[in-house]
């Protein structure tokens, strides 16, 4: 694809004219798939809030005020995996996402916990609470920043999939003044590393952008054409996320003219014509209440996680929409609302992608659904 011919095309696309082609491109799947929606039942276990970036749009990081010590975790507590756990099991959910900030460990205070509990480091802890999710029969997805080779080799032996937003490779946003100075984990060749890592590991992934952080139109249909490189190589890229920055009370970044939710709507309709049906297009349904409509017209295929429980923690005031209510509209569009695991189906069987581990646990999924 010639990438400065697609950018002026795609900059002179009508709003009609992008609706009509995201028709054409969707018309190329499979009958059965024509008018599917998928998302995941799931929930958080926010594990760390302490990062090594200082990025100015994150309120998850533990040195933004948030009204209350008990906010900031520099480990979760037993207690607290038990309860949600048992949570889960009670509204069904098949997927756990597990996030944090970046290289926790590198404080004190993590380190700390983490002695006190028996763990060497954070990764043998992410590790064991993953087995411990396989156990219950949930499927772990995680999303933890920056990790080594190394790291993501031993992760994948209990996770279904996992994931890191690629969010710009605009270089000036690390420079003084940008929303990543000072975050060395946002440095774009460290990123692209880790998905090329995953890809090399076979491991199902999901990336995707924060639009609205700075970086303009160019940068983000460049970044969608290196996500489709990298996917061509490794084919290991299951969905891409596009996800609009949200102000917040306590961060730094307050952009003059924010990004509008029609704007990021044409992105995720950007990436349905770059990335076509290999790769979902997701948007968080919480970013865009009463725009979901045009989300699917602009070829949205997933919702992503929809927590019936949990926050989401990067976004705590953006609650997750009830499933019925996204059903609802879909429906009166033609669409079927379908729930899907972390890991998709072309995963499981695809070599090398899914370990017999994680084919037990979702084959123990699908015995307990079909005996409901």
């Amino acid at each position: 694809m010639n990438a400065p011919k697609n950018l002026e095309r795609l900059k002179n696309l009508s709003l009609k004219r992008l609706k009509e082609e995201i028709s054409e491109v969707r018309a190329e799947l499979p009958r059965e798939k024509h008018n599917v929606i998928t998302y995941s039942k799931n929930f958080t276990l926010s594990l760390s809030n302490y990062c090594q970036n200082r990025c100015k749009y994150c309120f998850y990081n533990h040195t933004i005020p948030k009204g209350s010590d008990e906010e900031n975790v520099a480990l979760i507590r037993e207690e607290k995996i038990n309860e949600l756990i048992q949570t889960a099991t009670q509204y069904n959910c098949k997927e756990a996402l597990l996030m944090s900030g970046e290289f926790p460990d590198s404080y004190n205070e993590v380190r700390s916990e983490l002695e006190g509990r028996n763990f060497k480091d954070f990764t043998q802890f992410v590790r064991n609470l993953c087995f411990r999710l396989l156990d219950a029969n949930i499927l772990p997805h995680t999303n933890v920043g920056l990790l080594t080779y190394e790291q993501l080799k031993s992760l994948k032996e209990c996770n279904a999939s996992m994931g890191l937003m690629i969010e710009s490779t605009n270089k000036l946003l690390l420079k003084e003044g940008g929303v990543h100075y000072n975050s060395p984990g946002k440095i774009p060749e460290n990123r692209i590393k880790h998905i090329k890592n995953a890809g090399r590991l076979k491991i199902p992934f999901t990336t995707g952008l924060l639009l609205g952080i700075g970086e303009n139109f160019d940068d983000r249909i460049q970044d969608l054409l290196l996500i489709k490189d990298i996917h061509s190589k490794y084919g290991h890229i299951q969905e891409v996320i596009i996800q609009k920055f949200t102000d917040k009370e306590g961060i730094e970044y307050h952009p003059d003219n924010p990004l509008t939710i029609e704007e990021t709507l044409k992105t995720a309709g950007f990436a349905k014509l770059i990335l076509g049906n290999e790769i979902a297009i997701q948007v968080p349904p919480n970013l865009i209440q009463n725009y979901e409509k045009e989300a699917i017209e602009l070829g949205i295929d997933d919702f992503g996680g929809v927590s019936p429980y949990t926050l989401d923690y990067i976004n705590p005031k953006h609650v997750w929409p009830k499933i019925e209510y996204l059903e609802t509209i879909c429906n009166r569009m033609g669409y079927q609302l379908v729930e899907r695991l972390p890991v998709y189906e072309k995963y499981i069987t695809k070599n090398g992608f899914c370990p017999e581990n994680i084919k037990k646990t979702i084959d123990n999924i699908n015995l307990n659904e079909r005996n409901k």
